[in-house]
């Protein structure tokens, strides 16, 4: 589940339908899981498309590239 996560990161576009996914993993027993589901929920809330992600999350929203950072996410960014 933890690679499915990173690679919504990936994709051009978190969709409609990764959301849904992202919403029932938010709910996962697995805490780690849990928390990452939820990063990355707030990122496709704020930039679901990802050109410019980065850049737009740097100027707008600081605390969630630092939690990018953080939990490894950002890496997503670099494959």
């Amino acid at each position: 589940m933890e690679n499915e996560i990173f690679g919504y990161l990936k994709q051009s576009h978190i969709s409609e339908k990764n959301v849904k996914r992202l919403k029932q993993l938010v709910d996962s027993e697995s805490d780690k899981i849990a928390k990452l589901a939820n990063i990355v929920l707030e990122v496709a809330d704020v930039k679901p498309y990802k050109r410019r992600r980065l850049k737009v999350l740097a100027r707008e929203r600081r605390d969630l590239l630092q939690k990018l950072e953080e939990t490894g996410l950002i890496l997503a960014h670099h494959n």
